[in-house]
């Protein structure tokens, strides 16, 4: 299979592997990022990395991340430090998904109310006044008004709120994941 010969796979337990090779523990982390080391950011570039491994990998198969950490001797306390940023990171990505599905919500039920005014307003609007040139236009611009409001609504939870859904399907993934370092001699 080819997804097999990007990531190895082992057919006993339905897992993959997902293999980062290192010099340095420190080649996890942002460089731009001064916290210390349990707090400290992923490297966004293998953020993405991991992410889209997710992507590619069958749902129905579990993941694994291999650290492989080349010519280093092995720090305990590093390694420790190294898997609880792992999982914080994973926590905290989790968290902004959930932070922005929820100003989501709150923006399709302000929409949703807002269309409803409008549209409901302008279809009323004709039997309430006769209608010269200006009410025309507001009339219109409340029907035009009405319905991007509704196009927005349909945006948010088709489209947005399907990519943020499966994002955090594969950070939960991800999350869940085993993390091993492995220490390799040249």
């Amino acid at each position: 299979m080819y997804l097999e010969s990007i990531y190895p796979y082992d057919e006993s337990q339905d897992t993959y592997y997902i293999e980062l090779s290192l010099n340095d523990y420190d080649e996890l982390f942002n460089g731009w990022d001064a916290s210390p080391l349990k707090r400290r950011d992923l490297e966004p570039e293998l953020l993405d990395y991991l992410e889209e491994a997710c992507y590619d990998i069958p749902s129905r198969s579990k993941i694994e991340i291999h650290c492989v950490m080349i010519d280093i001797k092995r720090n305990q306390q590093k390694e420790a430090k190294s898997l609880d940023s792992f999982k914080h990171n994973f926590l905290m990505t989790e968290h902004f998904i959930n932070k922005q599905i929820n100003r989501n919500v709150r923006k399709i039920m302000i929409y949703v109310m807002l269309s409803g005014f409008f549209l409901t307003f302008a279809y009323m609007m004709p039997k309430i006044h006769d209608l010269d040139i200006l009410f025309s236009i507001l009339v219109e611009g409340l029907f035009i008004g009405g319905w991007v409001m509704l196009w927005e609504v349909f945006t948010l939870f088709f489209f947005d709120g399907y990519e943020l859904r499966v994002r955090k399907k594969q950070v939960k993934r991800l999350k869940a994941s085993t993390i091993k370092f492995i220490y390799k001699k040249l």
